[in-house]
């Protein structure tokens, strides 16, 4: 999946939101200058932010830094009609102006949100009954529900998740961030495939001898680690969706044996398959 940059503008006030119903959630992976608050008050697929993949499900709520490259794509098996998030869109320079001390105070938070920040817990629901207000609010109620959230998030800490190992590619040149792009959007097109270095290599524009080096440096984890984690995102999105045996959600994702599977994706869920599926 390519990374776009996408241009924010709100002029006219102090923070962009929107509500969406959909069909499914299609965005490419974007990243932008402003910091995002995203909620998914329906929906089922897989999340990127920075380096991390990983399924998201109805009531998904995070907090991104700037510049960080994030998408929720659909699943193609969901099961719901439409597709709803909200987002609130804002600039750092909201947590640098003078007149509000309380909001410098809590510059913190937006340092911590260059690797993406779950909220769950209590915070979580305090912030998604502001953001419910906030459909339907003017421009100063608005305004008045984000300070309060960034409250919130200040105030509660432990409800706060970083999500990403690292913040994928943050400040890399644009040769770079294209060729990685390049490596990313292939993998993602079929995961049933074999990913060998030596292409992975020749989309990169690197040797294959300097590819393991380049793909740690812009995607912040090995090149294998992130091809099972894509997989392993897919197969919690196919085992919530279908009854499909595990041994075949395990070939359409990309593993050649159930015991590989099973290895990968308890590494990552801390649980098996079935057990993932079971508690559903």
């Amino acid at each position: 999946m390519r990374v776009l940059n996408e241009h924010v503008t709100h002029p006219d006030q102090s923070l962009r939101f929107l509500r969406f119903e959909v069909d499914a959630f299609r965005v490419e992976r974007h990243r932008h200058r402003q910091l995002e608050l995203t909620w998914v008050e329906r929906g089922v697929g897989l999340r990127y932010v920075g380096d991390n993949v990983a399924p998201f499900e109805s009531g998904d709520l995070v907090l991104l830094g700037v510049d960080l490259p994030h998408a929720w794509v659909s699943s193609a098996a969901r099961t719901e009609t439409t597709s709803v998030a909200s987002v609130v869109q804002f600039p750092l320079a909201l947590f640098e102006q003078p007149a509000f001390p309380e909001l410098i105070a809590a510059r913190p938070l937006a340092e911590q949100a260059t690797r993406g920040l779950s909220i769950r817990g209590a915070a979580a629901q305090a912030v998604t009954a502001l953001l419910v207000a906030m459909a339907t609010a003017d421009r100063y109620g608005r305004l008045a529900a984000l300070i309060r959230i960034l409250g919130i998030l200040s105030d509660q800490p432990d409800d706060l998740v970083p999500v990403a190992a690292s913040p994928m590619r943050a400040g890399a040149e644009a040769g770079s961030v294209r060729r990685i792009d390049r490596v990313t959007e292939w993998i993602a097109r079929d995961l049933r495939r074999e990913f060998g270095v030596d292409d992975a290599a020749r989309l990169a524009g690197v040797s294959p001898a300097a590819f393991s080096r380049f793909f740690r440096r812009e995607a912040g984890k090995p090149f294998s680690t992130y091809v099972n984690d894509v997989r392993c995102g897919e197969a919690c999105v196919k085992l919530r969706q279908s009854r499909k045996p595990i041994a075949i959600v395990a070939a359409e994702c990309g593993f050649a044996s159930i015991s590989h599977f099973n290895r990968q994706f308890r590494q990552r869920l801390g649980v098996t398959p079935r057990q993932y599926r079971q508690r559903g």
